[in-house]
């Protein structure tokens, strides 16, 4: 068995359709030529008739009625949603995982965690082990603390199967949610057998996550049957840091001013995220970002992985076989002993920590004596040193940014499972700038603040209003081509005898700007398209993660993030747009717009054409 854890250049008309969406009167720029079809006889250069003319529109509010199944982070409109309603938060870890729910009524519910679990006996456990454990035809044998059947009798786990990382979060989400269905069904009797078609979910990610991950995390939840299909709205994502804002302003720990800035250091298993937050409004209580979100993968996981090439040396000097059982068992005990105890309690005191191995024999040159192997402060602190030493300079960097805004710091709050680290809180605090060590503070509930906040996120109306963009985000185009300043070989013809420059960009969310939650980005495109050719068309959304963008989409610092189809197909190519007469021959101009979802929250891209919603463009993460 397997444990798997878990320039704007001219356009070519100027009488392109008008938005659907009122815009307050704004001139609205030229669209974005994205595509020049020529007739089968005429074979252009390679990768001409690919990309064109771009230029981005203003972003422009849209109402979440306008486009079905827009479900905005962090917000449940009041007016939109019954009397009581039912809401679920899930904290979906790398390495454990907690669920707790509310059944809210006019904003008002107090948030209760699952603390029951399969497996667990009569244990109460906030959070639960995020790990599968599969025999060999692929069928979930142990999910969480519920493994008594999963384990070879060595204690490591049986041979593995392969799956997908899909496959492995819906198995684990399936078997979460039979045990959240079984709890609810015990807590709240007839009330959670009539709600719970309607049962709103809060699954918490990690910030640092790309598009590819939330859309991944979606399907997975889709997948294991939270949720109907890919149009039901039930299911919001929500950054963990967030999470935490959520709770901790909830909770009345945060006493803040307009302008005041908060850090919050999430620190996780998989993960470590810090997103800073400046006051916007007291009453009614919302931030925005501050500054972009930083973070890096160095969660307490790393200490496991650490913790384990220490013991690994040590066990290689027990001279035991391959394969021996004795080897094992030193081995689970070492590293279970690690993760419920040593890990948390860690201090740098120069405490000596003995671990019960249960074998009698003695191996002085691995520590074991008297059945006990023996691990020095030292030996620890290797574990936690390179870990919290990156974690001490993403606090240093955020902080440099924040002050960088003019904002004054009340509060750096530290929270997540790896957050109740004593001797990571100790090391942030003595590190931060001798003027915040007063201000870094963990709530009481530090390792449930997440999962409270995700429950938060549904109960309260929305609080974070602003987002940081964290990378540029750019189309390619082609644009008129400048002599002597465009490559030679990015030279291609264009149909009004222009030669045109192929590869360049068009930012339209740049990188550190400051983007309103719940507006879409509105992209305008035109296609010259030929007599007879498709409707449905694919355009490549890039990004780049640089200061500074570099110029051509060829530059490798600038990644292909997703690819966008847009299905025209409803419409008629010869009676429903405008017909050009050309010495080349007779082409059509096809304008539509698509609204991109980018302000941290979940992607999405609505397609609108000739004043018509014509639904979601199919998206294809790279």
């Amino acid at each position: 068995m397997n444990q798997q854890q878990l320039g704007r250049p001219p356009s070519y008309t100027n009488n392109r359709p008008t938005s659907p969406i009122s815009h307050g009167g704004q001139q609205q720029p030229p669209p974005i030529a994205t595509n020049l079809q020529y007739p089968n006889p005429m074979n252009g250069p390679p990768g001409y008739g690919m990309q064109q003319q771009m230029a981005p529109s203003i972003p422009a509010p849209l109402s979440n009625n306008q486009y079905p199944g827009r479900n905005p982070a962090v917000e449940i409109e009041g007016g939109d949603r019954s009397k009581a309603q039912l809401i679920v938060g899930i904290d979906f870890g790398t390495t454990f995982s907690g669920v707790a729910y509310a059944f809210a009524t006019n904003n008002q519910a107090s948030e209760d965690i699952i603390t029951q679990w399969p497996g667990a006996g009569n244990h109460a456990k906030q959070k639960i082990p995020t790990v599968l454990y599969y025999d060999q035809y692929q069928k979930v044998v142990g999910w969480g603390p519920d493994i008594a059947d999963a384990l070879a009798p060595t204690g490591y786990p049986k041979p593995q199967v392969q799956k997908s990382e899909i496959d492995v979060a819906a198995d684990y989400l399936f078997k979460l949610r039979q045990a959240i269905r079984a709890q609810l069904q015990k807590a709240l009797g007839e009330v959670f057998t009539r709600e719970e078609r309607n049962i709103r979910y809060y699954l918490t990610v990690p910030a640092i996550w790309n598009d590819a991950g939330k859309a991944a995390t979606r399907t997975a939840a889709i997948q294991a049957g939270f949720l109907r299909d890919e149009n039901d709205n039930r299911l919001t994502l929500v950054s963990e840091p967030e999470a935490a804002a959520l709770f901790c302003a909830k909770s009345g720990l945060l006493n803040l001013k307009v302008g005041d800035a908060i850090l919050i250091v999430d620190c996780g298993g998989g993960t470590v995220d810090l997103i800073a937050y400046e006051v916007e409004e007291e009453q009614p209580f919302s931030v925005m970002e501050c500054t972009a979100g930083s973070g890096d993968s160095c969660g307490s996981t790393a200490l496991n992985r650490n913790f384990s090439n220490i013991l690994r040396a040590k066990i290689r000097k027990m001279k035991l076989p391959d394969g021996s059982r004795t080897a094992g068992k030193v081995y689970a005990k070492c590293i279970m002993d690690f993760e419920n105890r040593i890990k948390a309690d860690f201090r740098n005191n120069g405490q000596k920590w003995a671990v019960d191995v249960g074998i009698e024999a003695d191996f002085p040159d691995a520590g074991i004596e008297e059945g006990y192997m023996t691990f020095m402060n030292e030996e620890i602190l290797q574990c936690f040193e390179p870990v919290v030493n990156r974690i001490l300079e993403l606090v240093r960097n955020q902080i440099i940014a924040i002050q960088a805004q003019n904002r004054l710091i009340q509060n750096v709050l530290v929270v997540g499972g790896f957050g109740a680290s004593e001797y990571l809180f100790q090391q942030i605090k003595l590190h931060v700038p001798p003027q915040y060590q007063t201000k870094v503070v963990r709530p009481m509930d530090s390792v449930a603040a997440i999962v409270k906040g995700a429950v938060t996120a549904g109960i309260t109306e929305r609080v974070i209003t602003h987002r940081v963009a964290r990378r540029h985000y750019l189309m390619a185009t082609l644009q008129p081509f400048k002599e002597g300043y465009h490559p030679e070989q990015y030279r291609v013809p264009s149909l009004d005898g222009r030669d045109r420059c192929k590869y360049t960009r068009q930012i339209f969310v740049q990188k550190g700007e400051r983007v309103r939650i719940g507006e879409p980005v509105k992209v305008s495109f035109f296609r010259q398209v030929a007599p007879g050719a498709t409707l449905m068309y694919e355009d490549v959304l890039y990004a780049c993660d640089e200061d500074v963008c570099p110029e051509y989409t060829k530059d490798p610092r600038i990644k292909e993030v997703v690819t966008l189809t847009s299905d025209l197909s409803r419409k008629n190519l010869e009676t429903d747009f405008e017909r050009m007469d050309t010495p080349q021959g007779i082409f059509y101009r096809v304008y539509f717009d698509i609204y991109l979802t980018l302000d941290g929250s979940e992607f999405s891209a609505e397609l609108v054409c000739q004043n018509e919603i014509m639904g979601r463009c199919r998206a294809k993460f790279r």
